[in-house]
């Protein structure tokens, strides 16, 4: 086979052959198409996740601050939520200290509940004199409004779709978001129905607003932020994108589309990529790393004033059993504020990943190539060539696609690797099949040539004759014991073969019986099968009675200058007819079958041991069974088991089973091993017998 050990060139193999390579590999190729269509992305997303552990975002730029509403800020004002009178000095305290805008990552679409009618319904038992001086107490959510109004705020709001708890039967309209985009929003972007927002009065006070929710992917990990979506029928930005545009002072936000798609947001200077659907794939950093100030330290004042000059601070909830928790493919969990904070973060610096529009296009060629390649190249080059071409792609593939990632493309290696991965293994599994079937072929060829030779020359004519004459006559066989029907056949496969059967009287007058296979066929079976069955005679009859340590000198023996290395299959038995007691000894044999006269059939499971000649010093052991008056135990070698028919099926357990019922009323031994020989042949059909074929059936008469 030209060296290649049982893959061989393609064109080694016959036409029908290399058709059967070629579909094989198509196939695989189309079913790893499928795979990658049907998981799309959450074929990818491990990578990129692993890109983004191993090479993270830039530092932070220190222009993003988080005040966070910690347990310690709880544990000093308050549970949450708090009364608006303290978001309102917060927020006072963060405007004061020169910061260019101020995200409250809070929703807040309902009243203040310690605003004072409120509190005043709360308490029934006040007198109606002090109820109303309670209720003229001012406002806490006007005060906050004032707050906001004198200050760079930008409030949250978020998308509702039909199907969220959110979503009301009338919702109010909210107020149209300060942004303005210099186009209209292309088809592709997200869309809510709906939208959840602050108190009308906090919302027209404030400078800005933004969509907080983004879905986490099907896996359940936040990698995007909205940028724009349309929320209750109204281009509105995202939130970090409003943040960024306050602190710039930007009235325009600018779309790029193509082909009807967006595919980045302008802000200023600054080009943001944006996937099709208005969300940022974000490079993540460090969130431990946003500078962060707890709530309770700026309300206590003692922070310097210029704290949060020209920076944008960012205010959320970060305490435990917060509802604000995400998990990030970098970072574990984390709580929302920290997302956005690196969103504005990477908005500042233009950052982002982005899936290229001619990716797609790019990936499937070059898979479709390297597919063709592979298939091509497995059927041609050694496998050490294979080897090597196939490392060196798939690392210049994660090569590429790491690199990609540094310039913040997002590059799939999935459609080119898997493809052409799959159709090398399948195309390699179909040269090594075919090149095995074809070395068999080639093989079995010699063999048959060799013999024909030998025919020619009458060498294997006196071989079977010399064969035939060391097996025990079946007249013979009959008239062994009064008490016992017995009678067995051998028929080869070719002219010779490796089966042997015999049977013969110890000095005690118990009855000794055997079946053996030799590893092999022809003329070398042959000659290891004469060895075995005269050894194995002459150490029973000599061994006294200890059948186990016949079986081992037998073993002992045959090992001895066996240079092929051939194996034998034996089972041999010694009947004492008088009691019905069966001894047993199995070499690596098929279990008997035991046929009683009903026609009930059982299979006698043996513990035994390897074939002979395997396992040096084994201690093979001895199993006792009765056998009853009318019963038939039938030995057998594996051309019963493993015949087939032309289409290359094996005869069924089963059948050998139903054969062996309907020969069980047999008038004799012999009638009952005809049957059975004449069942196997029947099943192949006038097809070459795969393997030498022995049955031998031994019936306790009553």
């Amino acid at each position: 086979m030209s060296g290649r050990a049982g893959l061989g060139p393609l064109a080694e193999l016959e036409p029908p052959a290399r058709r059967r390579v070629r579909l094989a590999g198509l196939a695989a190729a189309l079913l790893a198409v499928a795979v990658v269509l049907a998981l799309g992305a959450r074929l990818s997303r491990p990578l990129y996740d692993l890109w983004q552990n191993l090479s993270p975002a830039p530092a932070a730029t220190g222009k993003v601050v988080v005040v966070a509403i910690d347990a310690e800020s709880l544990r000093a004002i308050g549970g949450w939520p708090w009364s608006r009178f303290y978001l309102a000095r917060l927020t006072e305290e963060i405007s004061r200290r020169d910061a260019s805008a101020v995200g409250l990552d809070l929703l807040l679409p309902e009243p203040d509940r310690l605003d004072p009618p409120r509190f005043a319904d709360l308490y029934p038992e006040l007198s109606p004199a002090s109820a109303g001086e309670v209720r003229k107490l001012p406002s806490m959510d006007a005060v906050f409004a004032r707050v906001i109004g004198r200050s760079p705020v930008v409030l949250a709001r978020a998308g509702a779709d039909a199907r969220s708890f959110d979503a009301l039967d009338r919702p109010p309209t909210p107020l149209p978001p300060e942004a303005q985009f210099s186009g209209p929003l292309p088809a592709g972007v997200a869309a809510y129905p709906q939208a959840v927002g602050a108190l009308p009065i906090l919302d027209g006070a404030a400078l800005g607003h933004g969509l907080v929710n983004g879905a986490p992917d099907d896996d359940g990990v936040v990698r995007r932020v909205p940028l724009v979506a349309r929320a209750a029928g109204v281009p509105t930005p995202g939130f970090a994108l409003e943040l960024a545009r306050v602190a710039q002072d930007v009235d325009k936000v600018g779309l790029e589309t193509a082909g009807g798609r967006l595919t980045a947001v302008r802000l200023g200077g600054r080009r943001i990529p944006a996937a099709a659907d208005g969300r940022l794939a974000l490079r993540f950093g460090d969130w431990r790393a946003i500078p962060t100030v707890p709530a309770a330290d700026l309300l206590r004042r003692g922070l310097p004033d210029d704290l949060f000059k020209g920076r944008i601070v960012l205010v959320g909830l970060t305490s435990a059993g917060g509802s604000d928790v995400v998990h990030l493919p970098r970072g574990g969990e984390t709580y929302g504020v920290f997302v956005q904070a690196q969103a504005v973060d990477a908005i500042l610096r233009g950052d982002g990943l982005s899936r290229p529009r001619w990716a797609p296009w790019g990936e499937w060629t070059l898979g479709v190539l390297l597919t063709l390649g592979a298939g091509l190249a497995v059927a041609r080059l050694s496998p050490v060539a294979v080897g090597a071409a196939a490392a060196g792609g798939t690392a210049a593939v994660l090569a590429a696609s790491w690199a990609g990632f540094q310039a913040g493309l997002l590059l799939d290696p999935f459609p080119v690797l898997l493809p052409a991965a799959t159709t090398a293994a399948a195309t390699v599994a179909a040269l090594f099949v075919e090149g095995r079937a074809l070395q068999a072929r080639l093989r079995a060829a010699l063999e048959d040539q060799r013999l024909q030779a030998a025919r020619t020359e009458g060498e294997l004519a006196a071989a079977a004759e010399i064969q035939a004459g060391m097996l025990v006559p079946r007249a013979d066989l009959a008239a062994l014991s009064p008490a016992v029907d017995l009678d067995a056949v051998l028929q080869p496969a070719r002219s010779v073969g490796g089966d042997l059967y015999d049977a013969f009287l110890l000095p005690d007058g118990r009855l000794c019986f055997m079946v053996g296979d030799v590893t092999g066929k022809g003329l070398p079976a042959a000659l290891f099968m004469a060895l075995a069955k005269s050894l194995a005679r002459s150490l029973i009859s000599r061994a006294d009675g200890d059948l186990a340590a016949a079986v081992g000198r037998i073993d002992a023996e045959l090992s001895l200058d066996n240079r092929e290395a051939m194996g034998l299959t034996l089972l041999v038995g010694v009947l004492d007819a008088g009691r019905g007691r069966l001894d047993l000894c199995c070499a690596g044999h098929e279990n008997p079958l035991v046929v009683a006269a009903d026609g009930e059939v059982r299979e006698t499971p043996l513990r035994g041991g390897p074939p002979l000649c395997v396992v040096p010093d084994f201690p093979y052991a001895v199993e006792t069974l009765a056998l009853g008056p009318g019963e038939t135990l039938v030995l057998f070698t594996d051309g019963v088991t493993e015949a087939q028919d032309p289409e290359g099926t094996l005869w069924p357990r089963e059948a050998l089973a139903a054969a062996a019922r309907a020969a069980a009323g047999a008038a004799s031994a012999a009638a009952m091993v005809d049957a059975l020989v004449g069942a196997v042949r029947t099943f192949e059909a006038g097809g070459e017998p795969s393997d030498d074929l022995t049955v031998l059936a031994l019936r306790l008469k009553g």
